[in-house]
C-alpha cells in the first residue's frame, strides 16, 4: 500500500494541509512564460489546488483516524493492565499475604511466602547448623615444612550420599565426579511419626521383634531415658552381635526413627513383627518385607556394581583410565545422586604449598595454615557448607607422616530443633533455615538454647500492608483508565471542548461498569468496599485508603477477600441430597449470574467390595495385590485375621506405595465385608485386584475386572457440561458460562436432579477483570473492535488516496503540456510578426 503522501518522478515534496497551499505535484524545474510573459507554475498550481482537495481531505481524514487510533491503543492498553491486576486478586489463593513474628528474635526470626496460614507454634533451638572444621594433629615447624607426600582426594560433598572415606590411586588432578545411578540399601522401617524429644524406655516398651535377613530375632534396648539421637544409639547397641550391628539407627530430618539393615544389597532385608517398643518409638509392624538393593556408581562415567556388602566396608571404583578410588560405605548404604571429589596436587608438599593448592581446587573446602606457637603451624580444612552432608572427606594417608590423623575441631552438624516441648518432636535441617515446620514459613535460627530455656513462640498473621499494596495496583490500575477516557473522550468546562473521542458510547459505558463495580459490591456480612477504604470521588475516580483496608484485614482477612474474589452459592431446591456444589473457575467473560443446576450423574469412586464375612476374620491365608496405574500394593493377610486388621495393613501398604487408596470395613446385618476404594472420582480413578493363597473367602477379586469411577453428568444454565471427577464444566466458548466450572459433591444422583440455582458473583477483582477482558481481548473485546474498525476505514481511505494519485498526476502533466503548447503557438506567431516586419521594412518606399 502507499503512503498517504504521493510520488512521482517529478515530486519530491509533500503537503495536506489546506493553509498556504503547495501542490505536491509541482515539477523539479519551475519557468514562467517565456513568450507570453506568464507566471504559468502559479496559474497551474492554482488549476490543480481544486483538482487535488479531494485527495487533501482524504488525507486529513487519515490523519484524524490515525489519532483517535492511538488513543483507543492507549486506552486497550489501560484495560488489559486492568485485567492482569484484577486477575491477580481474584481467587481465595490471592488472599494469603501474612507476617512471622518470634517471641525472641536473637533466637529465631522467620518469614512467610505462598501458603502460609494464620498459626503459632512454639519451639526451642537446641543446636545450630554448623561447617565441618579439620585439623592436622601434629604441627610443622614453618610453612615449608612437608606436610603432605603426594596428591589426596578431597570433597565435601561426598559424605551427603553416604560415602565415609575416599582413597585415590593414578587419579588426574582436578575434578572427579560421582553418579551413584542405582542407591545401595539394607531392609529398612521408617516411623510414621516423630520422636518425642525425650523418650523413656523401661520393661514394658523395650523389645523389637524382627526379621532380618531371614531370622527372627527380638532386640532388647536398655532401660533410661534418651533424646532421639541417643536412642538411636541404644537400639543400634541393642541389636549388635560382638560388636556389629544388625541393624543401624538414625533419626531423619522430619524427626523420625529411621532403621536399616547393615547389609546392604539385594539380600538384606527387614520386617518390624511386633514388639512393645513399636509405638513409644513411632514404628509399626511391617505388612511385607523391605527388601535392600544393589547399587551402582560411576566414576568418570566407568560404572561399577556394588551388592551385598557390610555398612562400614570399602569398594574399589576404577575410572577407565587406570585410575582407582577405594570408597569406604555408609550405616546406611549410598543414595542416589552426583557428587563431585577433587584429587589435589600436594606440589611441593609443603603447607604453603598444600594450602594454596585445596583452595584453589574448587572442592567446597576452605584449607589455611594457622600458627598456634612459636615456629608451629598447622593445616586446617574448613568445609564451606554446613550440615551433615557437608563434612569433609580427605584422603589421610599422604598426611599420616607430618601429621599424622586429622582431628575434628568442630562437627559437622544439621541444625535441630525441638517443637512441642516433651511431647512434640525434633526437626532437623542441614542449614539455619528450617522449613516444614508451618507451610509456607521458613525459620531463621540466629542462637542456641540452653536446655530448660523458655520456648520460642513463633505467630503468622495476616499482613494487610502487603496485601494493600496488591490492592493499591488495582486500584491505580482502574484510575488510570478512567482518567483516559476521561482524557480522550470527556468535556473540558474550561476550555468548552471535548476530547477526540467523545461522544463513543462504548466508553462511557466501560466507566459505569469500572464504578459500579465498585459502588455494588458485597462481601461477607453485608460488608461494602467504603468499609474497606475504597470510595469513589466525585471527579468519577476512586480513593483507596491504604491504613483502612489494612486494618480491616487484619481483623478479617475472610471477610475483606470476600469482597474481591468470585464466588457463589447454591440455592438448593431441596435437602434431599447431601454433599455441595461450589466454585472451582470462573473465567473473566462469565457473567454474573443464577444458573440452574441439573445433575444426571453423581461422580462416583473406583470401588471393589468384598463379601460379607459373618465372623468378621477370615480361615485362611490370602494375599492380596491392588495396582493401579504404575503403583501396586501388596499385603498378606493371614489365617483368622480380622477386617479391621487387614484394612489397616492394606492402607499402610497404600501409603508406602503412594497410591491414592483406602481400604475399610462395612458393618452389616449379617456380618462385615471389606471394601477398597479410590481417594480420587472420575472415570480417571481405576484399580484392579489379585490375590493368591486361599483366594475368593474375601470376595474382592473378579478376573479381568477394573475397577473405575465416574464422572460427574449433568448441565449448567440448560447448556451440556463436562465433567471430570466432581467438576462439571460449561464450555468455554459458551457467551455466558465462558468455562464456568463448579465442584458437585452431592453423591446418590442417577437421573436428571435440579439441585438448585448457583448463584455466580464476581467481587470487586472478577467485575474488574471482565471488565478489562470485555475491552481489551483482541477478539472479542469492544475497544479492540472499535481499532479494528478504524484499521479498516484507514485501509479503505488509503486506497482511495492512491487511487487519486495517477489522475492527479495526469491532469497536472496536461495543464503543463497545454501551457508549453501555448508557448510554442505565441513564439510561433511572434517569429511571423518579426518576419512580417522584417518584409515590410523591406519594401520600398513612395517616392
Amino acid at each position: 500500500m502507499s503512503a498517504i503522501s504521493p510520488t512521482s518522478s517529478t515530486s519530491s515534496t509533500t503537503s495536506t494541509s489546506t493553509n498556504n497551499y503547495t501542490s505536491p505535484f509541482a515539477p523539479a524545474i519551475q519557468f514562467n512564460g517565456v513568450i507570453s510573459g506568464l507566471n504559468t507554475t502559479a496559474i497551474i498550481n492554482a488549476l490543480m489546488q481544486a483538482y487535488e482537495q479531494p485527495q487533501v481531505d482524504i488525507a486529513n481524514q487519515i490523519t484524524s483516524l490515525k489519532n483517535n487510533l492511538n488513543d483507543y491503543q492507549q486506552l486497550s492498553s489501560d484495560f488489559l493492565n486492568l485485567q492482569t491486576a484484577a486477575n491477580n486478586l481474584t481467587s481465595s489463593s490471592n488472599w494469603q499475604m501474612t507476617s512471622a513474628t518470634t517471641s525472641n528474635s536473637s533466637v529465631a526470626t522467620a518469614t512467610t511466602s505462598t501458603g502460609a496460614t494464620p498459626s503459632t507454634i512454639s519451639f526451642n533451638v537446641n543446636q545450630l547448623a554448623q561447617a565441618n572444621v579439620l585439623a592436622g594433629a601434629n604441627t610443622v615447624s614453618s610453612l615449608s615444612s612437608t606436610v603432605a607426600s603426594g596428591n589426596f582426594l578431597l570433597s565435601s560433598s561426598a559424605a551427603g550420599f553416604g560415602v565415609s572415606s575416599l582413597a585415590g590411586s593414578s587419579l588426574a588432578v582436578g575434578s572427579h565426579s560421582f553418579n551413584v545411578t542405582q542407591a545401595l540399601t539394607g531392609g529398612t522401617a521408617t516411623g510414621t511419626s516423630a520422636l518425642a524429644s525425650s523418650v523413656t524406655i523401661g520393661s514394658s516398651n523395650d523389645t523389637i521383634n524382627a526379621t532380618v535377613n531371614g531370622t527372627a530375632t527380638t532386640f532388647t534396648i536398655a532401660s533410661g531415658t534418651y533424646t532421639p539421637s541417643q536412642l538411636a544409639q541404644a537400639i543400634s547397641t541393642a541389636t549388635s552381635a560382638s560388636g556389629t550391628p544388625l541393624l543401624n539407627a538414625q533419626v531423619n530430618s522430619r524427626g523420625q526413627l529411621q532403621l536399616g539393615t547393615s547389609l546392604l544389597g539385594s539380600s538384606a532385608s527387614l520386617q518390624l513383627t511386633g514388639g512393645t517398643a513399636l509405638s513409644s518409638l513411632g514404628l509399626s509392624t511391617q505388612s511385607t518385607t523391605s527388601v535392600g538393593t544393589a547399587g551402582s556408581i560411576t566414576l568418570d562415567g566407568t560404572a561399577t556394581a556394588i551388592n551385598n556388602i557390610q555398612s562400614g566396608s570399602t569398594t574399589t571404583l576404577t575410572d577407565g583410565t587406570g585410575g582407582t578410588v577405594t570408597m569406604g560405605i555408609g550405616s546406611f548404604g549410598l543414595s542416589k545422586g552426583s557428587f563431585s571429589a577433587s584429587e589435589v596436587s600436594a606440589g611441593s608438599g609443603s603447607l604453603s604449598s598444600v594450602v594454596s593448592s585445596i583452595n584453589s581446587s574448587n572442592s567446597g573446602v576452605t584449607a589455611s595454615a594457622v600458627q598456634v606457637g612459636t615456629n608451629a603451624y598447622i593445616l586446617q580444612l574448613a568445609s564451606n557448607t554446613t550440615g551433615t552432608n557437608g563434612n569433609i572427606t580427605v584422603e589421610s594417608a599422604p598426611f599420616s607422616s607430618a601429621l599424622g590423623s586429622f582431628n575434628t575441631v568442630t562437627a559437622g552438624q544439621n541444625a535441630v530443633i525441638s517443637v512441642g516441648g516433651s511431647s512434640g518432636y525434633e526437626l532437623s535441617s542441614q542449614t539455619n533455615t528450617v522449613t516444614g515446620v508451618l507451610p509456607g514459613v521458613s525459620i531463621n535460627l540466629v542462637s542456641a538454647q540452653a536446655p530448660g530455656s523458655s520456648p520460642v513462640t513463633l505467630s503468622v498473621t495476616p499482613d494487610g500492608t502487603k496485601m494493600a499494596a496488591n490492592v493499591q495496583k488495582l486500584i491505580t490500575a482502574a484510575n488510570t483508565a478512567l482518567a483516559d477516557i476521561n482524557k480522550y473522550a470527556g468535556y473540558n468546562a474550561t476550555t468548552k471542548q471535548g476530547g477526540p473521542l467523545m461522544g463513543d458510547p462504548n466508553l462511557n459505558a466501560l466507566t459505569s461498569q469500572i464504578l459500579g463495580t465498585v459502588a455494588s459490591a458485597v462481601g461477607l456480612n453485608g460488608t461494602t468496599a467504603a468499609n474497606d477504604g475504597i470510595t469513589l470521588n466525585k471527579n468519577g475516580s476512586i480513593n483507596f485508603n491504604a491504613t483502612t483496608f489494612a486494618q480491616a484485614y487484619d481483623a478479617n482477612p475472610s471477610q475483606v477477600a470476600s469482597l474481591f474474589i468470585q464466588g457463589g452459592t447454591l440455592q438448593a431446591s431441596s435437602n434431599a441430597y447431601s454433599g455441595s456444589v461450589t466454585l472451582s473457575y470462573a473465567g473473566n467473560a462469565t457473567q454474573p449470574g443464577s444458573y440452574a443446576v441439573v445433575v444426571s450423574h453423581s461422580a462416583t469412586q473406583a470401588v471393589d467390595t468384598g463379601s460379607v464375612i459373618s465372623s468378621g476374620s477370615i480361615t485362611s491365608a490370602e494375599t492380596l495385590s491392588i495396582t493401579s496405574g504404575s503403583s501396586t500394593a501388596t499385603y498378606a493377610a493371614s489365617a483368622g485375621e480380622s477386617l479391621a486388621n487387614i484394612a489397616t495393613g492394606l492402607n499402610a501398604a497404600f501409603a508406602s506405595s503412594g497410591m491414592a487408596m483406602n481400604a475399610s470395613v462395612k458393618t452389616t446385618s449379617s456380618g462385615s465385608q471389606l471394601v477398597l476404594s479410590s481417594d480420587n472420582y472420575g472415570s480417571a480413578s481405576s484399580f484392579s485386584v489379585a490375590t493368591s493363597g486361599t483366594t475368593g473367602q474375601l470376595g474382592l477379586t473378579a478376573s479381568g475386572t477394573t475397577y473405575t469411577g465416574t464422572d460427574v453428568a449433568g448441565t449448567i444454565n440448560g447448556v451440556t457440561a463436562t465433567g471430570s471427577g466432581q467438576f462439571l464444566s460449561a464450555p468455554i466458548n459458551n457467551p455466558t458460562l465462558a468455562g464456568l466450572s463448579l465442584q458437585v459433591t452431592a453423591n446418590g444422583i442417577t437421573s436428571a436432579t435440579n439441585l438448585g440455582n448457583f448463584v455466580y458473583t464476581q467481587g470487586v477483582a472478577g467485575g474488574m477483570g471482565a471488565t478489562g477482558y470485555g475491552a481489551s481481548d483482541p477478539i472479542t473485546g469492544s475497544i479492540s473492535n472499535t481499532i479494528s474498525s478504524i484499521n479498516q476505514q484507514i485501509s479503505s481511505l488509503q486506497q482511495q488516496y492512491n487511487n487519486y494519485t495517477p489522475m492527479i498526476q495526469s491532469e497536472q502533466k496536461m495543464l503543463q503540456q497545454e501551457f508549453s503548447n501555448m508557448e510554442v503557438q505565441l513564439g510561433s506567431l511572434k517569429n511571423q510578426g518579426s518576419s512580417l516586419a522584417s518584409a515590410i521594412a523591406q519594401l520600398p518606399t513612395g517616392g
